[in-house]
């Protein structure tokens, strides 16, 4: 695993997302820092798993999260992919 790589449970405990399921573009994103808002994009449509970047993204997005802490490697992805160690 490389180290700007965390899984989806890692990505849970840490940065804590604010509800439960995906929010859709753009009404639904509340007005509050992009350093707490998350995309969810199909990076590998080959693949079965999904990863959630930070910020705001548009190409492949599905949907995003909002966090209560904020990201500050903007390189970071969370997989859910479970051969990742978590």
């Amino acid at each position: 695993m490389t180290d700007n790589v965390i899984s989806y449970k890692e990505w849970e405990e840490k940065y804590k997302p604010q509800q439960e399921v995906m929010i859709d573009f753009p009404d639904d994103v509340p007005d509050i820092s992009p350093h707490r808002i998350w995309t969810v994009v199909d990076n590998n449509p080959n693949s079965v798993y999904l990863d959630v970047l930070p910020g705001w993204r548009i190409f492949n997005r599905l949907g995003f999260y909002t966090t209560e802490l904020s990201w500050h490697d903007k390189d970071m992805v969370v997989s859910n992919d479970p051969s990742y160690k978590e």
